[in-house]
């Protein structure tokens, strides 16, 4: 019975204890001027999300520092993207030379057929075009084939030449960026220095601000072109349906292209012999 009694007194005791230092605690926590509190929110603002604006004001230098890491991993990213968009640039290069060789051998190949259609319209005779011999009739439909697939290969031109150009804006528009964070990066620790020594170099707050815009627009172009496949294929797509829209705008006359300024008749006409 007494070691029960010495046991509960014992309990009483101790959670007496724990009382009075968790009152203390808080007393402490609430009047010491907030500055455990603060230090704990910056870390915690730190470790989970970044610097918080209260944390950029309370510790500036620490925040620069912070920030130039920052810039520091995105100029790697910028780069990475930078040399991904450039080899499809390469390719797209490639192709685009491809098709405009295409175009350009079908172009002279209707332009040849052409020219023979009309002889052989006039005189109602064979003539031979890229190795075989062709009647006015036959030769006419070689060439409206020729125009159709000629038609094909100038929207497929267009569109290479059309994504070349988007692939040129944006490589510009990254450069630019890679540009303004190195030179962000640069003046940063020549202005950490002096803000350690406490001398003054204008607005640090303002510098934060732009440092700050900076990264994230940045930041959001290179999240656009992680995936640099996928940034090409929505790039192609949107300029194939401008390509379509221009190719169901413009008159497709396959008349008027074989005649021409020879003006041939559309329907060759048996001449009689003389």
């Amino acid at each position: 019975m007494i070691t029960a009694m010495f046991k509960i007194a014992r309990r009483s005791f101790g959670l007496s204890w724990a009382v009075a230092i968790m009152t203390v605690g808080a007393w402490i926590w609430t009047h010491s001027g907030s500055s455990w509190s603060n230090v704990a929110a910056d870390s915690l603002s730190r470790y989970f999300g970044g610097w918080t604006d209260h944390g950029c004001e309370r510790n500036k230098d620490v925040c620069l520092t912070a920030k130039l890491s920052e810039l520091d991993a995105l100029h790697a990213e910028l780069a990475r993207a930078v040399n991904g968009l450039s080899e499809r640039k390469g390719q797209i290069a490639r192709d685009l030379a491809n098709r405009e060789r295409d175009l350009t051998g079908n172009a002279a190949l209707i332009e040849e057929g052409r020219l023979l259609y009309g002889r052989s319209a006039e005189f109602w005779g064979t003539v031979r075009l890229s190795g075989r011999e062709y009647t006015p009739e036959t030769l006419r439909r070689r060439l409206e084939v020729l125009y159709q697939e000629g038609l094909s290969l100038q929207a497929s031109f267009k569109q290479a030449k059309a994504a070349d150009e988007a692939v040129d804006r944006k490589l510009h528009d990254l450069l630019i960026k890679k540009a303004n964070i190195r030179a962000t990066r640069d003046l940063l620790p020549s202005q950490i220095e002096l803000l350690r020594a406490n001398m003054i170099i204008g607005d640090v707050d303002a510098t934060l601000r732009d440092v700050t815009k900076l990264y994230d627009d940045v930041k959001r172009t290179v999240s656009d072109l992680k995936d640099v496949g996928g940034w090409m294929a929505r790039t192609n797509e949107l300029v194939k349906r401008q390509v379509d829209a221009e190719r169901r705008a413009q008159p497709q006359d396959f008349d008027n292209r074989l005649n021409g300024a020879r003006g041939a008749p559309a329907t060759p006409v048996r001449q009689a012999p003389q």
